[in-house]
């Protein structure tokens, strides 16, 4: 038996041995490298979408506690028997609802900087006051005509009073809200000025298209925060009370407000304590 040459050839299989196991190695370092690469990406991806505004205006209208005079950044206290549609403090709303914002209040997103937009009022708003939310740290702002659509005679503010459940008909479907054990819908409101104007806007799951089944004229604002009480029974001949899909304010030149006008809303809330 030539012993040297099985020798020789035990080496060379070594040697493969000790090169395959450190390609392998390598390889999986790569691998892990870049999965964890991968990964870093994505999370930076979701981080950064997290703190860009949500910007929903698409073209259809998408969004218990009691109202007291609250100074700004205490939240209001939870009363038993009573509904809370939106304080604005989370999205969607506090039912689940969509919030949109339509015609002459519709924000150019491309200018949030300088100009005044309607949406949610945070602290990260530009200008950021908190004289301009009534509880917690945040409000909804409406501002006329300094968006995308400066020449619409109208502009409204629309909110779903649950989640959207088909989009495929117009107008679209929602869950809606029984609200027949309720006396009243309370809200706040407060004007950049003063004497700024409003409607409130209430359409049912039998609406056959997006335009309200309610118009109620509204007081005219102040320069402080005032309390909106709207008495159901004055409404409950014109909107089903137990399939209420939406309400909405509208604040555009077609119920009386001009290019630039900006007003405030805050805690709406379905209640028996008016």
């Amino acid at each position: 038996m030539d012993w040297k040459k099985y020798v020789a050839i035990a080496a060379v299989f070594a040697v493969t041995a000790v090169f395959c196991g450190c390609g392998k190695k390598a390889a999986e370092t790569d691998t892990a490298g870049a999965e964890k690469a991968e990964l870093s990406e994505r999370v930076a991806e979701e981080t950064a979408q997290r703190r860009l505004p949500v910007r929903k205006t698409t073209a259809a209208p998408v969004a218990t506690r009691p109202l007291r005079a609250t100074p700004p950044g205490v939240d209001i206290v939870l009363t038993e028997g009573e509904m809370l549609v939106s304080d604005f403090e989370n999205w969607p709303n506090n039912l689940g609802g969509e919030i949109g914002v339509y015609g002459a209040l519709e924000p150019n997103w491309d200018d949030v900087v300088n100009v005044p937009y309607s949406w949610v009022y945070e602290p990260v708003t530009p200008g950021y006051d908190p004289a301009n939310v009534h509880s917690g740290k945040q409000s909804f702002r409406l501002v006329n005509g300094l968006g995308l659509k400066p020449s619409e005679t109208w502009g409204s503010f629309a909110m779903d009073l649950g989640p959207t459940t088909d989009l495929t008909v117009m107008p679209k479907k929602v869950e809606s809200a029984d609200v027949s054990g309720y006396g009243y819908l309370s809200f706040w409101v407060k004007g950049d000025s003063g004497r700024e104007k409003m409607e409130l806007l209430i359409r049912d799951s039998h609406a056959l298209n997006y335009s309200p089944q309610v118009k109620y004229k509204l007081p005219d604002l102040t320069v402080e925060w005032q309390k909106i009480v709207i008495p159901l029974k004055e409404i409950s001949s014109k909107v089903d009370l137990t399939q209420l899909d939406n309400i909405g304010i509208a604040f555009g030149k077609d119920v009386g407000n001009v290019q630039g006008e900006i007003a405030y809303i805050d805690d709406f809330v379905f209640t028996n304590n008016p």
